[in-house]
């Protein structure tokens, strides 16, 4: 997580841009990978993020009338930070179609991810 996020994170709180009862975007990340993390553990089938954590899907699009990126900078760092490198996302991979693009949702057009099993059997 970077500095950045923990910054905003504080100033957004102080002058009353989050409200107290919601979380900020550094708890908000940490509940949705521990949640991603658990959905890893138990499933062997393709999931996008909404599909893995119940926090993530409920993330409003929309925060005071203007457009919110957090949905997606949290699907960017998960790719970028976790996706086969980090415990538990080691095994993880993303889909990518024949053509080479990743191979996305209909519906709002994340990206898709799957457990390698091939990966999993040579860690056994």
């Amino acid at each position: 997580m970077s500095v950045s996020i923990l910054v905003n994170d504080v100033l957004n709180k102080h002058y009353g841009l989050i409200p107290a009862t919601s979380l900020s975007n550094s708890e908000l990340r940490k509940v949705i990978f521990e949640e991603v993390s658990e959905f890893v553990k138990a499933q062997r089938e393709e999931f996008d993020l909404n599909k893995a954590s119940r926090t993530y899907r409920e993330i409003d699009m929309v925060y005071s009338g203007k457009p919110s990126a957090i949905k997606a900078q949290i699907g960017r760092e998960f790719n970028n930070n976790y996706v086969g490198r980090v415990k538990p996302f080691v095994n993880v991979k993303q889909v990518m179609l024949p053509n080479g693009k990743p191979k996305k949702t209909i519906k709002n057009r994340a990206a898709i991810y799957a457990i390698d099993e091939s990966s999993i059997e040579a860690d056994e």
